[in-house]
């Protein structure tokens, strides 16, 4: 049995601008509720420390001073760190989630593979699929609009995550679908998959020009939503067993009952779907290379 105690942020935003200061004040907050709550790791959102400021392109240049900040807090507070922040490296801006193990050593990071439009303007496309070994858990992330990319989910499992993080700053009212993706990429690849966002207060209401949704929440392998914060700011923690035999109700028709991440390994046809993908790269027009022509 491989117990896990797993906290994921949902991260208070003010209707007035935040500050630098604010958000990584706030940002610490969490992270010793987390330990508060015996957590082995917390998940912080997307570009946790400039979310609500004025220009977060420019404040990319004190990342080296994000990164010792948020070193110490996981060693304060003896716990696993997922801090999500715009990385400045040389010419180039990334939007990476570096991860701290509990001693505050950078373990490792990984950047944003699929940019938004606007956001391509800015910042360069991570190019990795790290699978970050923690000692009590093997975990992956991806950010914000990689969900709607399968394909990174999948590569994912097939190099053996155990849990899959998803910080993010969606706005509803897209929330719904995006949910749907998440369980989806969960029950299609028997993954845990951990979702960390934003929360106004009070609470989302879109019609009254409120758009935080909340919904921090942890989703199992069978794309059961095991916990959550709601649209309100806060934690949502659960204890996971790495150990739990994932199980569906025999339509993979192999084992009895199925032994899914084992036997959707042995099913796929990765080498097919390869070939499919290269074929039709070599003719695509990608967006990305329109901004450097």
């Amino acid at each position: 049995m491989r117990k896990v105690r797993i906290a994921s942020v949902s991260f208070l935003m003010e209707d007035t601008p935040h500050t630098l200061e604010m958000n990584l004040e706030r940002a610490r907050r969490y992270i010793r509720d987390a330990s508060d709550a015996m957590a082995d790791i917390v998940c912080l959102p997307e570009t946790v420390t400039t979310n609500g400021m004025a220009n977060p392109i420019e404040s990319a240049k004190y990342s080296d001073e994000w990164m010792e900040f948020f070193a110490q807090a996981a060693e304060q507070y003896q716990i696993a760190v997922i801090a999500p922040f715009l990385v400045r490296e040389i010419d180039k801006v990334y939007n990476q989630a570096t991860v701290f193990n509990r001693d505050g050593e950078h373990v490792n990071y990984y950047r944003k593979l699929q940019l938004t439009g606007s956001e391509a303007k800015f910042v360069t496309p991570g190019a990795e699929f790290p699978i970050i070994d923690l000692g009590f858990a093997r975990i992956a992330v991806m950010i914000c609009m990689d969900i709607y990319f399968p394909e990174i989910a999948r590569i994912y499992a097939m190099k053996g995550a155990d849990i899959l993080f998803w910080p993010t700053t969606t706005h509803g009212p897209t929330q719904s679908g995006l949910e749907a993706q998440v369980r989806s990429r969960a029950i299609d690849n028997s993954l845990w998959i951990v979702e960390s966002n934003l929360a106004g207060h009070p609470p989302y209401a879109p019609y009254n020009g409120r758009f935080y949704p909340g919904n921090a929440r942890i989703v199992d392998f069978n794309g059961d939503v095991i916990a959550e914060t709601g649209r309100r700011s806060g934690l949502a923690v659960c204890d996971i067993d790495l150990d739990e035999r994932r199980t569906t109700s025999g339509v993979l028709l192999i084992n009895d009952p199925d032994d899914t991440r084992h036997d959707i390994e042995s099913l796929a046809r990765m080498d097919l779907y390869a070939k499919e993908y290269a074929a039709i790269a070599a003719k695509q027009q990608r967006y990305y290379d329109s901004l450097s022509a």
